[in-house]
């Protein structure tokens, strides 16, 4: 949570409404409670209790104001000068889970005698979701809040409040896991003044942008979110993009400037962050090593053996043992205009090989057998989609939505404990879409 222990006891020394929990056990009722705004200026809140409370207050001998209906019971309340004008300002909150308090602020506003509601300026990619316990920074017109909702996803937001009265966000923080990483990635979300994003730092295992400089010799940046769209422009190795959205279904929108000018907003697929797409060409595979063998069974749909199958076997051929700790497994298609898609499929389990001239079992596995089966996506929406059979939690797309055609597919194996390059297959062909097996 941000702020140290020392500065929030500090703060609540200053707080003159302490917490309600205390009256809550009382029942739903109406109760009152009063408060000094300053000196000479005392105020009374007033809760009406039940599910859906109404807040009111009244300043002096004035009428009383409303503030809003809340739809559980308010059980926390806090005075605390907000925005350092000399008055002090409300928060009235709702205990969460997780000790967590979901709080609305109210600024006290002397020119009319009335009070004003913060509103929350997070949208739908904001990590917390609402002001949840907010720590108002010492002398300063500034807050942050800090969040919780589960073991691997928490969050923070900072804010600076602006004469206005409005809240405008300084920075975020969060995680997000992309296609086959095995580790959360920390986002950092950075404002603008007028409130856009200037840009995601994205940071750990899973960063596919690390400062956020291109990692691959070319890289496409498409005008929409369109697996089945043609590249709009190309970004090359070292230029810099700055991430300003995240997409479900592995998409980035980026800023990226041009070098004849001007900066544009584009789009980048994920896995082609990961699999230089355009490094690769057909070739043998190198009998020094490790192999991978894609079998051509997405053509031969009446083969009951093996039509509508993906398998892919990984084999040894070096003199020594190998060992992938790690594999993903990733695949390369191209279609009939030259375009490369990058598909991340699966993370295989952990591979142990003996070495060339070993028994088969030893020197040789299948790091992918399944059916293709047309099924509903519960990670696509529930759209029916082509899907393998990952393992025993559930099934993964074979390819993405692509559009009817002929097709060209390699695959591809990093590890990144174990590969220092990708590990590329044979290629297969098919035609798109394939039979609806069920």
């Amino acid at each position: 949570m941000p702020g140290g222990t020392e500065s929030r006891d500090e703060q609540v020394k200053g707080i003159l409404l302490a917490a309600m929990l205390a009256t809550a056990a009382q029942g739903a009722c109406a109760r009152e409670f009063p408060y000094p705004i300053k000196a000479g200026l005392p105020a009374t809140v007033t809760t009406t209790g039940g599910a859906q409370e109404r807040a009111t207050v009244r300043v002096g001998d004035g009428p009383a104001y409303e503030l809003g209906e809340f739809d559980e019971e308010i059980d926390q309340m806090e005075s605390v000068d907000i925005n350092q004008d000399g008055y002090r300002d409300l928060v009235l909150g709702q205990s969460g889970g997780s000790s967590q308090v979901i709080s609305r602020l109210f600024l006290y506003r002397p020119d009319d005698g009335g009070f004003q509601e913060i509103a929350y300026p997070g949208g739908e990619a904001s990590p917390c979701h609402g002001f949840v316990n907010p720590f108002f920074k010492p002398g300063l017109p500034a807050f942050s809040v800090a969040c919780r909702y589960g073991a691997a996803s928490n969050g923070s937001e900072d804010y600076v409040l602006r004469p206005d009265g409005t809240a405008h966000a300084t920075s975020w923080t969060t995680q997000a896991l992309f296609g086959l990483e095995t580790a959360q990635a920390e986002l950092t979300y950075r404002f603008r003044d007028d409130g856009s994003v200037a840009g995601i730092d994205i940071d750990g295992e899973g960063s596919p942008l690390e400062g956020g400089v291109v990692p691959v010799g070319r890289l496409d940046l498409y005008d929409a979110p369109d697996v089945n769209a043609r590249p709009a422009i190309t970004a090359a190795q070292g230029e810099r993009l700055d991430v300003v959205a995240l997409r479900p279904l592995g998409w980035l929108q980026v800023r990226y400037a041009r070098q004849s000018g001007g900066e544009v907003l584009k789009w980048v697929r994920y896995g082609d962050l990961r699999v230089d797409k355009h490094g690769y060409t057909p070739a043998p595979p190198d009998e020094s090593g490790l192999a991978l063998t894609l079998f051509n069974y997405l053509d031969a749909w009446n083969d009951e053996e093996s039509g509508g199958r993906l398998t892919l076997r990984l084999d040894n051929h070096g003199a020594a043992p190998a060992a992938l700790s790690l594999p993903r497994v990733w695949l390369l298609l191209i279609n009939a205009q030259g375009d490369r898609i990058v598909h991340p499929l699966l993370q295989a389990d952990a591979v142990a090989l003996g070495p060339a001239g070993s028994p088969a079992p030893d020197s040789a596995i299948g790091l992918v057998d399944a059916p293709v089966l047309w099924r509903h996506d519960e990670g696509n929406g529930g759209r029916a989609s082509y899907m393998i059979r990952e393992n025993e939690a559930g099934y993964v797309q074979a390819v993405p939505d692509l559009a009817a055609g002929r097709y060209r597919m390699t695959a591809v194996v990093t590890d990144p404990g174990n590969l220092r390059e990708p590990l590329y297959s044979n290629q297969v062909e098919f035609d798109f879409p394939f039979p609806k097996l069920e």
